[in-house]
Protein backbone atom coordinates (compact mmCIF):
# COMPACT_ATOMS: atom_id res chain seq x y z
CA UNK A 1 0.00 0.00 0.00
CA UNK A 2 1.43 3.40 -0.91
CA UNK A 3 0.19 6.03 1.41
CA UNK A 4 1.52 8.92 -0.49
CA UNK A 5 -0.62 8.62 -3.50
CA UNK A 6 -3.91 8.81 -1.05
CA UNK A 7 -5.72 11.96 -0.66
CA UNK A 8 -5.79 13.23 3.58
CA UNK A 9 -7.66 15.10 5.58
CA UNK A 10 -6.42 15.79 8.93
CA UNK A 11 -8.67 17.90 11.86
CA UNK A 12 -5.99 18.87 14.09
CA UNK A 13 -6.05 19.18 17.48
CA UNK A 14 -5.33 22.89 17.61
CA UNK A 15 -5.71 24.47 14.01
CA UNK A 16 -1.52 25.81 14.04
CA UNK A 17 -0.77 21.97 14.73
CA UNK A 18 1.63 22.58 17.66
CA UNK A 19 -0.10 21.22 20.38
CA UNK A 20 1.38 18.01 21.56
CA UNK A 21 -1.37 15.43 20.58
CA UNK A 22 -0.32 16.91 16.72
CA UNK A 23 3.02 16.79 16.86
CA UNK A 24 3.55 13.25 18.55
CA UNK A 25 1.09 11.57 16.73
CA UNK A 26 -0.43 12.03 13.48
CA UNK A 27 2.01 15.08 12.34
CA UNK A 28 4.97 12.90 12.92
CA UNK A 29 3.59 9.35 11.39
CA UNK A 30 3.39 12.02 7.71
CA UNK A 31 6.24 13.46 8.36
CA UNK A 32 7.95 10.05 8.77
CA UNK A 33 6.02 8.69 5.62
CA UNK A 34 5.95 11.79 3.34
CA UNK A 35 2.88 11.82 3.64
CA UNK A 36 0.63 14.96 2.03
CA UNK A 37 -2.07 16.36 3.52
CA UNK A 38 -4.69 19.17 4.65
CA UNK A 39 -6.77 20.25 7.56
CA UNK A 40 -9.66 18.80 6.76
CA UNK A 41 -12.59 20.63 5.36
CA UNK A 42 -16.21 19.16 4.93
CA UNK A 43 -16.80 20.20 1.98
CA UNK A 44 -13.91 18.10 0.36
CA UNK A 45 -13.89 14.44 -0.72
CA UNK A 46 -10.72 12.67 0.27
CA UNK A 47 -9.70 8.97 0.77
CA UNK A 48 -9.04 9.03 4.10
CA UNK A 49 -9.92 11.34 7.22
CA UNK A 50 -8.03 11.31 10.08
CA UNK A 51 -9.90 12.99 12.94
CA UNK A 52 -9.14 13.87 16.87
CA UNK A 53 -12.02 13.99 19.34
CA UNK A 54 -11.88 18.02 18.67
CA UNK A 55 -13.75 17.56 15.74
CA UNK A 56 -17.51 18.10 15.35
CA UNK A 57 -18.46 14.57 15.65
CA UNK A 58 -22.13 15.33 14.49
CA UNK A 59 -20.92 17.24 11.16
CA UNK A 60 -18.59 14.14 10.65
CA UNK A 61 -21.11 11.63 10.77
CA UNK A 62 -23.38 13.71 8.48
CA UNK A 63 -19.80 13.77 5.96
CA UNK A 64 -19.42 9.90 5.90
CA UNK A 65 -23.48 9.71 5.08
CA UNK A 66 -22.78 11.70 2.32
CA UNK A 67 -19.54 10.13 1.31
CA UNK A 68 -19.67 6.42 2.38
CA UNK A 69 -16.61 5.76 0.32
CA UNK A 70 -14.47 7.81 2.41
CA UNK A 71 -12.65 6.12 5.11
CA UNK A 72 -12.95 7.77 8.95
CA UNK A 73 -10.14 7.42 11.65
CA UNK A 74 -11.09 8.47 14.75
CA UNK A 75 -8.66 9.69 17.32
CA UNK A 76 -9.87 9.33 20.91
CA UNK A 77 -6.54 9.34 23.56
CA UNK A 78 -8.49 11.02 26.54
CA UNK A 79 -10.87 8.57 28.71
CA UNK A 80 -13.77 10.23 28.34
CA UNK A 81 -15.75 7.15 27.96
CA UNK A 82 -14.66 5.76 31.16
CA UNK A 83 -15.66 8.48 33.02
CA UNK A 84 -19.46 7.89 33.30
CA UNK A 85 -22.17 10.29 32.99
CA UNK A 86 -21.00 13.49 36.14
CA UNK A 87 -21.33 17.23 35.62
CA UNK A 88 -18.13 17.03 33.69
CA UNK A 89 -19.51 15.53 31.05
CA UNK A 90 -22.57 16.92 31.10
CA UNK A 91 -20.70 20.58 30.84
CA UNK A 92 -18.47 19.37 28.26
CA UNK A 93 -21.15 18.53 25.50
CA UNK A 94 -22.92 22.00 26.67
CA UNK A 95 -19.97 24.12 26.42
CA UNK A 96 -18.76 22.65 23.22
CA UNK A 97 -22.14 23.06 21.58
CA UNK A 98 -22.14 27.11 23.15
CA UNK A 99 -18.62 27.53 21.92
CA UNK A 100 -19.79 26.26 18.55
CA UNK A 101 -17.59 23.60 18.20
CA UNK A 102 -19.83 21.07 18.20
CA UNK A 103 -23.12 21.64 16.05
CA UNK A 104 -25.68 19.24 17.91
CA UNK A 105 -25.67 19.44 21.41
CA UNK A 106 -25.57 16.83 23.50
CA UNK A 107 -26.43 16.31 26.94
CA UNK A 108 -24.43 13.44 27.36
CA UNK A 109 -21.22 13.81 25.33
CA UNK A 110 -20.27 9.90 25.78
CA UNK A 111 -22.78 9.32 23.56
CA UNK A 112 -21.86 11.18 20.92
CA UNK A 113 -19.06 9.20 21.36
CA UNK A 114 -20.53 6.15 20.64
CA UNK A 115 -21.81 7.26 17.85
CA UNK A 116 -18.55 8.57 15.88
CA UNK A 117 -16.97 4.74 17.10
CA UNK A 118 -19.92 3.27 15.31
CA UNK A 119 -19.36 5.53 11.91
CA UNK A 120 -16.11 5.02 11.76
CA UNK A 121 -13.84 2.46 10.02
CA UNK A 122 -11.15 2.47 12.42
CA UNK A 123 -10.82 4.11 16.31
CA UNK A 124 -7.47 4.72 17.71
CA UNK A 125 -6.93 4.94 21.26
CA UNK A 126 -4.18 4.55 23.68
CA UNK A 127 -4.64 1.86 26.64
CA UNK A 128 -6.53 -1.77 26.88
CA UNK A 129 -9.18 -0.86 28.91
CA UNK A 130 -10.29 1.66 26.24
CA UNK A 131 -10.10 -0.42 23.44
CA UNK A 132 -12.08 -3.21 25.24
CA UNK A 133 -14.80 -0.69 25.69
CA UNK A 134 -14.69 0.40 22.44
CA UNK A 135 -14.90 -2.95 21.12
CA UNK A 136 -18.25 -2.86 21.74
CA UNK A 137 -19.10 -0.57 19.17
CA UNK A 138 -16.24 -1.01 16.73
CA UNK A 139 -13.95 -3.73 15.67
CA UNK A 140 -11.07 -2.12 14.49
CA UNK A 141 -9.81 -0.28 17.44
CA UNK A 142 -6.19 0.31 17.75
CA UNK A 143 -3.70 1.36 20.33
CA UNK A 144 -0.97 4.11 19.68
CA UNK A 145 1.17 6.07 21.85
CA UNK A 146 2.87 8.67 21.68
CA UNK A 147 6.50 9.57 20.23
CA UNK A 148 7.96 12.25 21.93
CA UNK A 149 12.28 11.67 21.19
CA UNK A 150 11.73 15.15 19.06
CA UNK A 151 10.59 17.14 21.64
CA UNK A 152 13.09 16.14 23.95
CA UNK A 153 16.33 18.47 23.55
CA UNK A 154 18.32 17.52 26.69
CA UNK A 155 18.84 13.54 28.81
CA UNK A 156 19.93 13.03 32.01
CA UNK A 157 23.89 12.75 32.23
CA UNK A 158 23.98 12.39 35.58
CA UNK A 159 23.27 10.79 39.10
CA UNK A 160 24.25 12.57 42.08
CA UNK A 161 22.05 14.40 44.79
CA UNK A 162 22.13 17.31 46.55
CA UNK A 163 21.51 18.10 49.67
CA UNK A 164 17.79 18.12 49.29
CA UNK A 165 16.34 15.76 46.57
CA UNK A 166 15.07 17.16 43.44
CA UNK A 167 11.61 16.34 42.49
CA UNK A 168 10.17 16.96 39.39
CA UNK A 169 6.19 17.00 38.16
CA UNK A 170 5.19 18.09 34.61
CA UNK A 171 2.38 18.08 32.73
CA UNK A 172 -0.67 20.30 31.89
CA UNK A 173 -1.71 22.82 33.99
CA UNK A 174 -4.91 21.82 34.51
CA UNK A 175 -3.95 18.26 35.61
CA UNK A 176 -1.76 20.04 38.69
CA UNK A 177 -3.78 19.86 41.16
CA UNK A 178 -3.06 16.00 41.17
CA UNK A 179 0.13 17.15 43.10
CA UNK A 180 -2.31 17.85 45.63
CA UNK A 181 -3.11 13.98 46.27
CA UNK A 182 -0.09 13.26 47.99
CA UNK A 183 -0.23 16.68 49.88
CA UNK A 184 0.47 15.27 53.15
CA UNK A 185 3.77 13.45 51.70
CA UNK A 186 5.34 16.89 50.97
CA UNK A 187 4.58 18.09 54.48
CA UNK A 188 6.02 15.18 55.77
CA UNK A 189 9.30 15.25 53.38
CA UNK A 190 9.51 18.98 53.54
CA UNK A 191 13.12 19.11 55.04
CA UNK A 192 14.68 16.23 52.56
CA UNK A 193 12.53 17.38 49.13
CA UNK A 194 12.08 20.13 47.00
CA UNK A 195 9.37 19.82 44.11
CA UNK A 196 9.81 21.47 40.28
CA UNK A 197 6.60 22.38 38.57
CA UNK A 198 6.83 22.67 34.98
CA UNK A 199 3.56 23.71 33.46
CA UNK A 200 1.96 27.05 32.39
CA UNK A 201 1.21 29.63 34.21
CA UNK A 202 -2.64 30.03 33.48
CA UNK A 203 -4.85 27.29 34.11
CA UNK A 204 -7.49 28.05 30.94
CA UNK A 205 -11.48 26.88 30.64
CA UNK A 206 -13.60 27.33 28.02
CA UNK A 207 -14.83 30.72 29.42
CA UNK A 208 -12.39 33.08 30.30
CA UNK A 209 -13.91 34.00 33.40
CA UNK A 210 -13.08 30.70 35.42
CA UNK A 211 -9.34 30.95 34.46
CA UNK A 212 -7.47 30.57 37.27
CA UNK A 213 -3.48 31.07 38.46
CA UNK A 214 -1.59 27.44 38.19
CA UNK A 215 -0.16 29.51 41.92
CA UNK A 216 -3.31 29.32 43.93
CA UNK A 217 -3.38 25.40 43.55
CA UNK A 218 0.60 25.29 43.85
CA UNK A 219 1.13 27.79 46.76
CA UNK A 220 -1.26 24.75 48.78
CA UNK A 221 1.96 22.21 48.36
CA UNK A 222 3.33 22.46 51.59
CA UNK A 223 7.17 21.70 50.99
CA UNK A 224 9.73 24.27 48.31
CA UNK A 225 8.30 24.32 45.35
CA UNK A 226 10.07 26.07 42.16
CA UNK A 227 8.19 26.84 39.49
CA UNK A 228 9.24 26.84 35.59
CA UNK A 229 7.01 28.04 32.35
CA UNK A 230 6.53 25.09 30.09
CA UNK A 231 8.91 25.21 27.01
CA UNK A 232 9.68 23.32 24.16
CA UNK A 233 12.95 24.22 23.95
CA UNK A 234 13.98 23.79 27.37
CA UNK A 235 11.23 21.81 29.85
CA UNK A 236 13.42 18.64 29.12
CA UNK A 237 16.55 20.57 30.80
CA UNK A 238 14.13 21.27 33.69
CA UNK A 239 13.25 17.70 33.83
CA UNK A 240 16.85 16.14 33.50
CA UNK A 241 18.21 19.05 36.08
CA UNK A 242 15.83 16.90 38.53
CA UNK A 243 16.73 14.11 40.54
CA UNK A 244 13.19 11.78 40.72
CA UNK A 245 10.29 12.73 38.53
CA UNK A 246 6.77 11.77 39.86
CA UNK A 247 3.43 11.17 38.68
CA UNK A 248 0.52 11.33 41.85
CA UNK A 249 -2.69 11.03 40.44
CA UNK A 250 -6.15 11.15 42.01
CA UNK A 251 -8.05 8.05 42.17
CA UNK A 252 -11.43 9.15 42.20
CA UNK A 253 -10.94 10.95 38.57
CA UNK A 254 -12.01 8.20 36.23
CA UNK A 255 -10.71 10.52 32.93
CA UNK A 256 -6.85 11.20 35.13
CA UNK A 257 -7.04 7.51 36.43
CA UNK A 258 -7.14 5.58 32.92
CA UNK A 259 -5.03 7.96 31.20
CA UNK A 260 -2.29 6.02 28.94
CA UNK A 261 1.63 5.42 29.91
CA UNK A 262 2.95 8.18 27.71
CA UNK A 263 3.82 11.01 30.26
CA UNK A 264 5.92 8.14 32.07
CA UNK A 265 7.25 7.09 28.96
CA UNK A 266 8.27 10.54 27.93
CA UNK A 267 10.71 10.52 31.16
CA UNK A 268 11.82 7.48 30.88
CA UNK A 269 13.43 8.80 27.76
CA UNK A 270 15.28 11.17 29.21
CA UNK A 271 16.60 8.51 31.64
CA UNK A 272 14.95 10.15 34.83
CA UNK A 273 13.92 8.01 37.28
CA UNK A 274 10.07 7.84 37.91
CA UNK A 275 7.58 7.09 40.70
CA UNK A 276 3.76 7.22 39.89
CA UNK A 277 0.60 6.41 41.48
CA UNK A 278 -0.62 2.54 40.73
CA UNK A 279 -2.93 3.27 38.08
CA UNK A 280 -4.27 0.39 35.04
CA UNK A 281 -1.61 2.41 32.68
CA UNK A 282 1.13 2.90 35.01
CA UNK A 283 0.97 -0.31 36.65
CA UNK A 284 1.01 -2.34 33.67
CA UNK A 285 3.70 -0.90 32.32
CA UNK A 286 5.87 -0.55 35.34
CA UNK A 287 5.51 -4.18 36.07
CA UNK A 288 5.95 -4.89 32.40
CA UNK A 289 9.46 -3.05 33.03
CA UNK A 290 10.74 -4.88 36.61
CA UNK A 291 10.64 -1.15 37.90
CA UNK A 292 9.09 -0.67 41.60
CA UNK A 293 8.49 2.66 40.60
CA UNK A 294 4.56 2.21 42.00
CA UNK A 295 2.44 3.96 45.22
CA UNK A 296 -0.72 3.48 46.17
CA UNK A 297 -0.65 5.20 49.29
CA UNK A 298 0.77 8.24 51.25
CA UNK A 299 3.25 5.62 53.27
CA UNK A 300 4.53 3.84 49.79
CA UNK A 301 5.30 7.52 48.53
CA UNK A 302 7.02 8.19 51.76
CA UNK A 303 9.02 4.77 51.78
CA UNK A 304 9.52 5.02 48.45
CA UNK A 305 11.43 8.66 47.70
CA UNK A 306 13.26 7.98 51.31
CA UNK A 307 14.85 4.62 49.66
CA UNK A 308 15.77 6.58 46.65
CA UNK A 309 17.59 9.30 48.81
CA UNK A 310 19.21 6.23 50.33
CA UNK A 311 20.68 4.90 47.06
CA UNK A 312 23.59 5.79 45.69
CA UNK A 313 24.46 7.09 42.35
CA UNK A 314 25.07 3.63 40.44
CA UNK A 315 21.59 2.28 41.73
CA UNK A 316 19.91 5.23 40.92
CA UNK A 317 21.40 5.21 37.07
CA UNK A 318 20.92 1.61 37.06
CA UNK A 319 17.34 2.14 37.57
CA UNK A 320 17.04 5.18 34.76
CA UNK A 321 19.24 2.24 32.37
CA UNK A 322 16.81 -0.06 33.01
CA UNK A 323 14.28 1.86 31.86
CA UNK A 324 15.70 2.65 28.74
CA UNK A 325 16.56 -0.85 27.91
CA UNK A 326 12.27 -1.28 28.25
CA UNK A 327 11.69 1.49 26.06
CA UNK A 328 13.84 0.33 23.21
CA UNK A 329 12.36 -3.42 23.27
CA UNK A 330 8.88 -1.81 24.07
CA UNK A 331 8.42 1.46 22.34
CA UNK A 332 11.18 2.33 20.02
CA UNK A 333 10.60 4.27 16.38
CA UNK A 334 10.06 1.30 14.34
CA UNK A 335 7.70 -0.13 16.44
CA UNK A 336 5.30 3.12 16.92
CA UNK A 337 5.54 3.49 13.00
CA UNK A 338 4.62 -0.18 12.55
CA UNK A 339 1.49 0.43 14.69
CA UNK A 340 0.36 3.27 12.80
CA UNK A 341 1.04 1.45 9.51
CA UNK A 342 -1.18 -1.00 11.08
CA UNK A 343 -3.91 1.63 11.85
CA UNK A 344 -3.64 3.06 8.00
CA UNK A 345 -3.27 -0.55 6.67
CA UNK A 346 -6.63 -1.55 8.05
CA UNK A 347 -9.02 0.72 6.28
CA UNK A 348 -7.09 1.16 2.77
CA UNK A 349 -5.30 -2.24 1.79
CA UNK A 350 -4.95 -0.78 -1.89
CA UNK A 351 -3.70 2.43 -2.94
CA UNK A 352 -6.59 4.83 -3.55
CA UNK A 353 -6.50 8.56 -5.55
CA UNK A 354 -4.00 11.04 -6.12
CA UNK A 355 -2.04 13.07 -3.78
CA UNK A 356 -3.12 16.31 -2.52
CA UNK A 357 -0.46 19.37 -3.30
CA UNK A 358 -0.51 21.04 -0.05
Amino acid sequence: MELTDTKFGYWPYKQDYKTAGDRRRFIFYANEKNLQFETASLAKQYDIVYLTVGCDIHQWIQYKKKYPSTKIIFECIDSYSLEGFNLFSFLRGGVRFLKGRESKLYLNYKKALINMYRVADAVVCSTPIQKEYITRYNKNVHISLDYFEADIAHTKKQYETGKKLKLVWEGQSYTVNNLLAIKEVFRTLTDKVELHIITDSSIVFPFEIFNKKTSDIVSKIPCTVFFHPWKINDFSKHITDADLAIIPIKNNDKLYWNKPENKLLLLWQMGVPVLTSNTPAYSRVMNEAGIAGLCSSDNDWITKIEEFIKMNETQREAQAFKATNFLATHHSKEIILQKWDKIFQSVSPQPVSRALKV
